[in-house]
């Protein structure tokens, strides 16, 4: 702690604050993520920060390290609480950016579901499946382009086993996790968990961002959970025709269906045609980022 200068900016969780930070030695900027150990018994966490911290620590390996996560840099702890150290997103997340415009348009919509395939695609090559993929959970950096965030409802498969610490913790085989409105129906019935999880989840994102709305919600949780399990949704009457496609391949009860359980991930689909996948890291983001909120501590 006596490393760390601490900002007056936070952003509180249900067991966890995150701080801005600057290093006293290097004066580099970061986030910490302060969890109360007594909240996280009480609330029965304890497997959740171990998934964060394991995805994040597979990700942060030098060969591992991609543009588009955040990494973490140290853990430590005292009698009162744990401390995870990551990278600072200083563009807020896109719920945010999306609450500020209602609704995106083709362009910005096909900007952010590029990165997120790329990023996808990274994640599960190192056997990570995030479960719980949500505009919340996807942070934007200083200069706009995203950051996957939030790995404590994800999986870690390793030397074809999933290291499961829900399993570990509790002996239980399955488990619902995730957030209701973008969990797929193989997660939501408790089945076998695949990476392809994920893509029904960006296919129901891509339908937020386009309409400003959650292609399942209902105030039910019986019938929004009856129409997940049966992919039945409205789909707008102004979408284009690539955009049709893309979302009924991306939200497909099925997994084997579901466009990205091959390796491609959906790059070649005709709605991301025009993306330059090579240098996808270094295209400009839509994104206007405002920082004057994090200059002062």
């Amino acid at each position: 702690m006596v490393d760390f200068n601490f900002s007056k900016f936070k952003f509180n969780c249900s067991f966890s604050t995150v701080y801005k930070v600057k290093e006293r030695t290097t004066e580099r900027e970061f986030a910490i993520k302060v969890c109360i150990k007594q909240q996280i018994l009480r609330e029965r966490k304890i497997e959740q920060i171990y998934r964060e911290k394991e995805a994040l620590a597979r990700l942060s390996k030098p060969e591992n390290r991609h543009a588009f996560f955040l990494q973490i840099y140290c853990t430590f702890q005292d009698s009162d609480s744990l401390y995870i150290v990551t990278t600072l997103a200083k563009g807020g997340d896109l719920l945010r950016q999306l609450k500020k415009r209602i609704k995106f348009d083709t362009d910005i919509t096909k900007f952010c579901a590029s990165e997120i395939v790329v990023a996808l695609g990274h994640m599960h090559r190192l056997k990570i499946i995030h479960r719980d993929l949500k505009p919340e959970n996807i942070l934007l950096s200083a200069i706009g382009h995203i950051l996957i965030s939030d790995f404590g409802s994800s999986k870690l498969q390793s030397q074809n086993r999933i290291v499961d610490f829900q399993q570990i913790l509790r002996r239980r085989k399955c488990s619902f996790v995730g957030t209701a409105q973008y969990v797929s129906p193989e997660v939501l019935c408790g089945q076998l968990v695949q990476q392809a999880c994920d893509y029904w989840a960006l296919g129901v994102i891509i339908y937020q961002f386009l309409t400003g709305r959650h292609a399942f919600y209902e105030a039910s949780e019986y019938i929004m959970y009856k129409k997940i399990c049966h992919a039945s949704y409205e789909m707008p009457a102004d979408f284009s025709l690539e955009t049709r496609h893309l979302i009924e391949q991306l939200i497909v009860v099925n997994p084997a269906e579901r466009l990205g359980s091959v390796e491609s991930g959906g790059v070649e689909h005709e709605f991301f045609k025009g993306i330059d996948w090579s240098n996808i890291e270094q295209c400009q983001s839509p994104f206007r980022i405002y920082l004057y909120f994090f200059i002062n501590f």
